[in-house]
């Protein structure tokens, strides 16, 4: 059944299993490099990068006690942002860094896994085609493409350390390897939370292919070189009492997960387990094996249908193609462990992401969400299909052949998914061409064309987020905020209103503290800032806007306060900064004046208003001196 024997040339290369590894890490680079010369996306590259202090101020004593106590956007992974700040210090703040990080992460992974992979099984035909498969999946380019997904990259990189670890502990445990195999699983761990099934993913591996345990009604494994195995049996109870540090671990980063993503986790009103969750978690699996043979329709926004549900019928097939997949397991089991082990690898690093526990989030699925199953379930495809091909009497060069075209065809894939990330704008349009209602893509759309000055277009794409779902308070704060701009107060103030009786946001209030102040009142503008303030002190829109509502008091020393405070939140809110010069050039102090004007220039030398207010203050300024100096003799 495995009698396949490899051409003398090719058994010289994959007899050297390092050199294997680095050219499936290199081809794989090659894929992914053209990611390097892609922009930040405005979908949570914003919270981790490019405007999270945090990372840009790189590593530091400060920024590595900050990665360690801050929990960012929900999610606490130290390592993750402490890669992020390496970058920032190497690299700048440039997006091209970020990405270089995401590739090469992604790259050394699929190395490590190979020699993990060969190592344990004895197959490096195999191992190859599973791991070139697994590098070059289409449903690969989100998480290395997307940098906020960093966090899928560094976790699977020391998994596969882990597991490598592993296997060198098998071979000879001792109490220093298994630490290494501690300390990688750590290292996941502080990377993402997925890698809380190791502990069962490691028994998994102890029945097939380490063959470490004798499971009734699973085969023993056969090395593909042949030889016994090198790793001793172990009694059921050893093998447990192996895991369960890793198993504590798995605990302790469990609960630390939910109490950190507790406000972005669904409540059971909202998605209940019958007849939201489990449907959802029955059709997501399903949607994972059918995308894994045929990758197209891929996008990043998959909106969960909630209560409303999906049809009986869509959930009774995708229920019965889960049965059918678990019979296959079970079927193969005694003749060929590969496969069942491969497939329940998948079922059971899937488990963290289904929402069986908690649904965070609005996603049914998620092309990202399959960067560790995949792991077992190409295993599975890859040693199962070479089983049939022997049967067939295929020749080496036949599967040879196969497996280099479907990774050919995977690869260009990948191409053409790759400049969908490209910016915000191809990200979201793509969106919006396979899901024309999605509010996400609606909202994010829109944030990137008012950052391009392009308000009207913006409005329209909040207005059809919010056309979607009206409860979609960014939106509905970003549309008030264009139109009180426009000076539509009318249009804005039901928009405000209704915010107001929605979460307690500081966007929320400071749309309200504009609203008042062009409606002339400028007290209560300036209680609807305290309250922004009140609700996060670090938002330096808050602080203009209450400069703004001081200063139309005539309260100017604590307006010309509310300015600075504006300015050291945020220095590139130039709107503050030129505000604050004006308040000092109106009390002749024309030396602090004078270099905030300048600075604003700096940053945006189309600032027209700041030039001509750096001219006035400049000739007043002189004018001042000429009179101290009195008339000329």
């Amino acid at each position: 059944m495995f009698g396949m024997k490899l051409p003398p040339s090719i058994l010289a290369i994959v007899n050297r299993p390092w050199l294997v590894a680095g050219l499936l890490g290199l081809m794989t680079a090659v894929v992914f490099l053209p990611a390097v010369t892609y922009d930040f996306v405005n979908w949570d590259d914003d919270r981790y990068v490019y405007d999270n202090p945090l990372v840009l101020g790189g590593l530091s004593p400060t920024g590595v006690t900050g990665a360690f106590t801050d929990v960012v956007f929900c999610n606490w992974a130290p390592l993750t942002i402490l890669s992020y700040q390496l970058d920032a210090t190497l690299f700048g703040q440039q997006p091209w860094g970020f990405h270089l990080t995401n590739v090469l992460g992604h790259a050394v992974a699929v190395a490590v896994l190979y020699v993990a992979l060969e190592r344990m099984t004895g197959c490096p035909g195999r191992s190859a085609a599973a791991t070139l498969l697994f590098a070059v999946h289409p449903l690969r380019v989100e998480s290395v493409a997307w940098i906020a997904e960093r966090k899928d990259v560094l976790s699977v990189l020391f998994l596969v350390l882990a597991l490598l670890a592993y296997e060198w502990y098998c071979r000879r445990p001792g109490m220093g390897r298994y630490a290494l195999v501690f300390l990688a699983m750590l290292a996941s761990l502080l990377s993402k939370a997925t890698a809380v099934t190791l502990p069962g993913l490691l028994l998994l591996v102890d029945v097939w292919p380490l063959g470490r345990l004798a499971v009734p009604g699973v085969g023993r494994p056969v090395r593909g070189d042949g030889a016994p195995s090198p790793y001793p049996s172990r009694p059921w109870k050893l093998v447990l009492a192996e895991k369960l540090p890793l198993l504590g671990l798995a605990i302790v980063f469990a609960v630390v997960t939910l109490r950190t993503q507790a406000t972005a986790i669904q409540t059971e009103i909202d998605m209940p387990f019958w007849t939201a969750r489990l449907p959802n978690a029955v059709c997501a699996t399903t949607w994972y094996v059918a995308k894994t043979f045929w990758p197209s329709g891929l996008y990043p926004v998959y909106r969960h249908t909630g209560v409303d549900g999906r049809p009986l019928w869509l959930v009774l097939g995708c229920a019965a193609a889960c049965a059918g997949l678990a019979g296959v397991a079970a079927v193969t089991a005694r003749r060929l462990p590969a496969v069942t082990i491969g497939i329940v690898w998948f079922a059971v690093s899937l488990l963290p992401v289904l929402g069986l526990v908690a649904q965070q989030g609005f996603q049914a699925y998620a092309d990202r969400f399959t960067y560790l199953p995949h792991l077992g379930l190409l295993i599975a495809i890859v040693w199962g299909g070479w089983v049939v091909a022997d049967r067939l009497r295929f020749s080496p060069r036949v599967v040879a052949s196969g497996v280099a075209l479907a990774a050919i065809a995977c690869a260009f894939r990948c191409e053409w998914l790759l400049p969908i990330w490209k910016n915000s704008d191809s990200l979201w349009s793509h969106v919006l061409a396979l899901d024309s209602g999605s509010p996400v893509a609606h909202y994010n759309l829109g944030r990137s064309l008012e950052d391009r000055g392009q308000g009207d277009a913006a409005a329209a794409h909040y207005a059809q987020a919010l056309a979607v779902d009206p409860a979609w308070l960014p939106a509905r704060n970003n549309l008030a905020a264009i139109l009180i701009e426009r000076g539509a107060i009318a249009e804005a103030r039901p928009h405000v209103e209704r915010a107001l009786r929605g979460e307690r946001a500081p966007m929320t209030f400071l749309n309200l503290g504009m609203l008042l102040l062009a409606e002339g009142k400028p007290a209560e503008a300036a209680a609807a800032a305290r309250e922004a303030i009140a609700i996060d002190a670090a938002d330096a829109g808050a602080y203009f806007v209450y400069g703004r509502s001081l200063a139309s008091q005539g309260l100017t020393d604590q307006a010309i306060a509310a300015y600075a405070q504006a300015v050291r939140l945020d220095p590139d809110h130039l709107q503050a900064r030129n505000n604050l010069a004006n308040l000092l050039a109106r009390l002749r102090r024309f030396d602090e004046a004078i270099p905030l004007y300048r600075s604003i220039l700096d940053r945006d030398p189309n600032a027209d208003v700041a030039r001509r207010n750096l001219a006035a203050a400049v000739q007043e300024q002189a004018r001042e001196a000429v009179l101290e100096k009195g008339p000329s003799p």
